[in-house]
């Protein structure tokens, strides 16, 4: 791709071209399969070009900020019974797949409806339950309202000890070879697993350039927000092991150093530094990165963020899939409260952080356990001037957003 295309109009054409070529694979009589954020895709893309991986999560995205989750999410709850407190992802997703008919819908809707990819419909549908059980209910719905199309959930332990050990890691690992030959089976093609090599060493260069850019938001003044993070976050889920996304960091990565080689920064001035912890509010995403930063707060890192930065073993094909393995059954949501509340003291003293934004996120339960807790442990340790906001909100339904109480405690702890 030309050097010169700025990186927000690369990162649209290469997320255009993610649905387009699953809508290009459906017409053609390929298999579309759906994968969850948190799942190796590495292992889809081995197969390719018979079947094409696409997310659905992402897409939700795309619906929440269009302004079209809660039309989306009425069609679910209405038709397929959905619960109306449940996670909306889901109900945004489900919605749009059921309304064939998008004509009856309100004018401005229609028209918001035109900035959103087309989403093909799925033929297999893979999970990882390591970020939460609602995604295993949530496919098992769309595999029975396709007619029980193929679906298969890797079951990581839902365990909260800590623990990652040999039998666990195996465990997981042994599922890893179940999607292997349910793929297998689909495509009545033999895995090549030096392909699937080749797609997790340039998975691992992208997830190494993404690190480094998260990790950017470290320097003082940080070059970047977590609303940056959010917005580049796109590539590194939806087309980890492409060609593409390690392209994408490069470039994202050479323009972030040149910010810090020339001491711009992306809070100007920055006055306070603090972290964003859970998923974006999406519907609010460009509000909020203005709003905090006409107050001179920099969101300089967020623990959801630094989900893709896992590193896998490519030294061969059985090492992969232990590494695999034990890296997918050991994140951030089944950590022990000691552990989580560890690795946010780390985060803290890593970022020079002095607070704590505590997204209560309504759709995501897993993620937001225990903020309560790890709140009052911070306090102790850094002392009683760190400030932990905590505040409800949800990555996709607006209703959930607690505003008052949001901005009352930016507006109280920050001058």
């Amino acid at each position: 791709m030309p050097e010169k295309i700025s990186i927000s109009s690369l990162q649209k054409q290469i997320m255009t071209d993610h649905y387009l070529r699953a809508l290009d694979a459906k017409s053609s009589g390929k298999l579309v399969v759906y994968v969850t954020a948190i799942f190796p895709v590495e292992i889809v893309r081995a197969f390719e070009p018979h079947i094409v991986a696409v997310y659905p999560e992402n897409h939700a995205v795309n619906l929440i900020v269009n302004g079209l989750a809660e039309v989306f999410s009425e069609v679910a709850i209405t038709r397929k019974s959905l619960d109306r407190l449940g996670c909306s992802y889901e109900l945004a997703n489900t919605g749009y797949l059921l309304a064939k008919d998008f004509s009856a819908m309100k004018t401005d809707d229609i028209a918001a409806l035109k900035s959103v990819p087309v989403l093909a419909r799925p033929d297999i549908l893979l999970a990882c339950n390591n970020q939460c059980d609602v995604v295993a209910e949530w496919f098992q719905n769309l595999s029975r309202m396709y007619g029980d199309i193929p679906f298969k959930i890797i079951n990581a332990g839902n365990r909260y000890d800590g623990i990652v050990n040999k039998e666990r890691i195996e465990y997981v690992r042994e599922q890893l070879l179940d999607v292997i030959n349910l793929l297998e089976k689909e495509t009545q093609t033999k895995l090549d697993r030096d392909k699937l090599l080749d797609t997790a060493r340039k998975s691992a260069a992208a997830v190494k350039l993404w690190r480094q850019y998260l990790e950017s938001g470290r320097n003082i003044p940080s070059p970047m927000t977590v609303f940056d993070g959010f917005y580049h976050m796109a590539p590194i889920v939806a087309e980890r092991g492409r060609q593409t996304a390690l392209d994408y960091y490069r470039q994202l990565t050479e323009k972030t150093k040149l910010k810090i080689d020339s001491s711009i920064s992306a809070v100007q001035p920055e006055k306070h530094r603090i972290l964003w912890d859970n998923l974006a509010t999406w519907f609010n995403f460009g509000e909020l990165k203005k709003y905090l930063a006409q107050r001179g707060i920099a969101v300089v890192g967020s623990n959801y963020l630094d989900t893709w930065k896992r590193e896998l073993d490519t030294s061969s094909f059985d090492n992969l899939l232990t590494s695999m393995a034990e890296e997918y059954c050991a994140i951030y949501v089944t950590m022990t409260i000691g552990q989580r509340i560890e690795s946010w003291k780390k985060m803290v003293r890593d970022y020079s952080a002095k607070g704590v934004l505590f997204h209560n996120n309504r759709s995501c339960h897993t993620f937001s356990r225990v903020q309560g807790q790890i709140a009052e442990a911070l306090i102790q340790e850094f002392g009683s001037d760190f400030k932990p906001i905590l505040f409800d909100g949800d990555m996709g339904l607006k209703e959930r957003f607690q505003r008052h109480r949001f901005e009352t405690a930016i507006e109280t702890f920050f001058d």
